[in-house]
């Protein structure tokens, strides 16, 4: 038996573009599924060459975006799917509510799985990182996100299918696996005993207490906490090489073990989460889901909050400027 593994940078099969980008690359060999073992991370052509034996998810909301272009084989789940309501957006989804999004699209455990974001940017990659924890969380293994997105895919001059997909409906039993999770009682225990590392994922406008999520109850931060936005990881909408990631994590001092990411609503921070742990295999980090619209609505403290007197000219600017975080 072949089993072709893709490794971030160092695959079993690799070309000369990968070499020189650190991304995972192969030739076009078609391969079984069961044979697929895929890394966390999956370029266009490397994806090209594995395309029919892996599970492509196309997590795009708008319904007509995905009928008008998408990677061939790609089922559409929307992002939504994977999230809570609009009042605690972080907040995990029902399981029995998930596990019919994921039947309906077809979706096996058992088969490798390449979660596919639009690739407008950065952001964009944390709606994929989350859907990526999600799964993992559910008993998903063999499991990849695509650097650079449908957008970059495409534009990579691989062809597009357009219309409606029709999946044949799969039966899944999934349960939920706590290992990388950290709830609002576990980070509340952490910010008591100063154990491990709260790292908030934020943009240094949030970390300072100067903007906010609109779910939130106010702007601040987790007591203690430490900041590194998920932003100096991409070059654009693109995660960086393998060997850029380890340099920031080594440079940032980033490879902690007991590390908590946190950001508004869990989306920013399953970046941070996906990167350490997945990418460069940071021991022990979790994510906490709800994170701080959760934390803040709960009235539990907070470092970097305003007084009432910036907090209410921070929501006037905020108003006036139109501002929608």
């Amino acid at each position: 038996m072949r089993t072709l593994k893709l490794l971030a940078g160092a695959a079993t099969l690799v070309s000369a573009s990968a070499m020189a980008t650190g991304l995972p690359a192969v030739d076009a060999v078609a391969l079984p599924a069961d044979q697929i073992v895929l890394a966390s991370v999956i370029d266009a052509k490397a994806l090209n060459a594995v395309a029919d034996a892996v599970q492509i998810i196309d997590i795009r909301g708008d319904k007509e975006a995905f009928e008008a272009g998408h990677i061939p084989g790609a089922v559409q789940i929307g992002y939504g799917a994977f999230r809570g309501p609009k009042t605690n957006p972080g907040a995990l989804p029902k399981l029995n509510e998930l596990t019919q999004a994921l039947e309906a699209a077809g979706l096996r455990a058992d088969a490798p799985v390449v979660v596919a974001h639009f690739g407008e940017d950065a952001t964009d990659f944390g709606a994929a990182a989350r859907v990526y924890w999600t799964l993992k969380s559910t008993g998903f293994s063999n499991l990849s996100i695509l650097n650079g997105g449908t957008k970059g895919y495409l534009a990579a001059g691989y062809p597009a299918a357009k219309g409606p997909v029709t999946a044949e409906p799969s039966t899944l039993e999934l349960s939920f696996n706590d290992q990388w999770y950290a709830s609002t009682d576990t980070v509340k225990a952490r910010v008591e005993s100063g154990e491990g590392r709260l790292l908030d994922s934020r943009t240094p406008a949030f970390f300072a207490g100067e903007a906010w999520h609109g779910a939130a109850k106010k702007p601040g931060v987790l007591p203690g906490a430490d900041n590194f936005a998920f932003t100096a990881f991409f070059n654009e909408a693109t995660l960086k090489s393998q060997a850029e990631v380890n340099q920031i994590v080594s440079d940032n001092g980033l490879a902690q073990g007991q590390t908590v990411s946190y950001c508004n609503t869990g989306h920013w921070a399953a970046t941070n989460w996906f990167v350490l742990s997945e990418v460069a295999q940071v021991p022990d980090v979790t994510l906490y889901a709800e994170s701080m619209v959760e934390w803040s609505n709960a009235d539990l403290p907070m470092d970097n909050v305003p007084g009432a007197v910036k907090f209410a000219w921070l929501k006037a600017k905020k108003w006036a400027d139109g501002l929608v975080n």
